[in-house]
């Protein structure tokens, strides 16, 4: 029964883990689903040499997110190439790296982080980019963030959906302000940001590596609770920071694909 016992509190929390980085696993969903739309879309009405001007802009930093995330987790980066279309395969720059296969560091948290890079160092810098040409579209905009206990409130729950409604159209009527027509920094700002946030998401192959790491990694993080009883207690004190940073930049970057696929659907009756 003490067994049992630990072992149930493993797996509790294991889960409660989860749901810590739920708010950025939600805003990655999000990213996800409305940039995968968008970039369909666009190829669909321009092809797939007409979304280059785009990709010059957006490949680069996502090959980048990879490196530096594989330099930081220890991986040794074998080649690094930033932007080179290849019209047979749909490739538009890639990395290879590689790593001890024995270091589990490596291997279930190196190789997921890696995967999923693109969806923070895009973010990044499109929420810098956002600072320098139009910080009036995040001051006192911030969207708010996901808790778990709103899915257990459902008063709460229709708060947060009502603040993210609000905020998001506070965003959008700054963003189609009259006034921006004739700003420059507005359209080199829609430029580099469209860019950027068409590929915000890792690619196939990138899922593919982090898919095969994760079930891994979540065994990890079952067996540290196991051994150590006030592990969780631990990643709360020192994540939920850290998250709170995050989200604001995830944020931004899912408010702007939505408009990207706003835009994409008009193309389609241009």
């Amino acid at each position: 029964m003490v067994i049992l016992h630990y072992l149930l509190n493993a797996l509790s929390s294991t889960f409660k883990t989860i749901l810590l980085f739920l708010p950025i696993i939600a805003s990655c969903i999000v990213i996800e689903i409305l940039s995968g739309f968008a970039n369909r879309r666009f190829a669909g009405r321009f092809g797939w040499c007409g979304i280059f001007p785009f990709a010059l802009i957006g490949t680069p930093i996502h090959e980048l997110s990879h490196a530096i995330i594989a330099l930081l987790t220890g991986h040794r980066i074998q080649e690094l190439v930033l932007f080179r279309p290849n019209i047979f395969t749909g490739e538009l720059g890639h990395i290879k790296h590689s790593w001890n296969e024995r270091n589990p560091f490596h291997k279930y948290i190196g190789n997921p982080l890696i995967a999923i890079a693109p969806f923070f160092g895009g973010s990044l810098v499109l929420f810098l980019l956002t600072k320098l040409l139009m910080p009036q579209l995040i001051e006192g905009n911030a969207l708010p963030v996901l808790s778990v206990d709103i899915f257990w409130d459902f008063s709460q729950f229709k708060v947060y959906i009502n603040t993210i409604l609000l905020r998001t159209g506070t965003m959008m009527k700054i963003f189609f302000n009259w006034r921006n027509l004739i700003s420059i920094r507005f359209y080199i700002y829609v430029i580099f940001a469209f860019g950027i946030s068409l590929h915000l998401t890792p690619s196939r192959q990138d899922f593919a590596h982090f898919w095969s790491s994760f079930l891994g990694l979540l065994f990890i993080i079952f067996l540290l609770n196991l051994i150590f009883p006030n592990f969780f207690g631990f990643l709360e004190l020192h994540f939920v920071p850290l998250i709170l940073k995050i989200h604001p930049l995830l944020s931004l970057a899912a408010f702007f694909s939505f408009i990207t696929v706003l835009i994409s659907l008009i193309f389609l009756f241009i």
